[in-house]
């Protein structure tokens, strides 16, 4: 009879407590103006009021930094000091640039490439808008073509000099436009 008395009351205070938590304010005790949550729809963060309401701002959402973390966590020193490389190539993993020793060679400079921070330079790089790579392509360019010509062309050093120069402005002005075209391809969101 005992336990019966005490699952009646432990149910009778389980029904009490759901029941107050369960209780909400009605509208009219709640503050008109308050600061609703930030909704994230892709890359933009969309602030709505309690309302449901854009407020018309949209903020970008701070880009994910994945190599400047690994570069952080020091991956490739641990990579190199664990011989990932150097087992990959006992194993025959890489068939002809293992008989160039080339794993061997590249598991040396990991650390270097930690100390000089490569990878950090390679996340700013990539964030870098694939239209400024494109501008300043064709302003090479330009600047090359009134290069060409305002030098004249009377004697050899100077058409060596155009030659040149061109061919150093035509090759980095390819080199710009295909790191465009990549860095457009890395940033789409498609």
């Amino acid at each position: 009879e005992e336990a019966g008395l005490a699952r009646f009351i432990f149910a009778r205070m389980l029904a009490a407590v759901a029941a107050l938590l369960s209780f909400t304010a009605p509208l009219a005790s709640r503050p008109v103006a308050q600061r609703g949550a930030a909704v994230s729809m892709g890359e933009k963060v969309l602030s709505l009021d309690n309302m449901g309401l854009y407020s018309g701002k949209a903020a970008q959402k701070a880009p994910v930094r994945v190599l400047t973390r690994i570069e952080d966590l020091r991956v490739l020193t641990s990579l190199a000091e664990a011989g990932v490389l150097s087992a990959a190539e006992e194993a025959g993993v890489f068939s002809k640039l293992e008989s160039a020793g080339a794993i061997s060679q590249a598991e040396k400079l990991l650390p270097l490439a930690d100390k000089l921070q490569v990878l950090a330079l390679a996340e700013t790089l990539i964030n870098v808008p694939a239209g400024l790579l494109t501008a300043a392509a064709v302003a090479l360019l330009a600047g090359e073509v009134g290069l060409i010509a305002a030098v004249p062309d009377d004697s050899a050093p100077l058409v060596a000099l155009q030659l040149v120069s061109g061919g150093v402005a035509g090759l980095g002005a390819v080199v710009l436009l295909a790191s465009g075209a990549l860095f457009s391809a890395l940033q789409s969101t498609d």
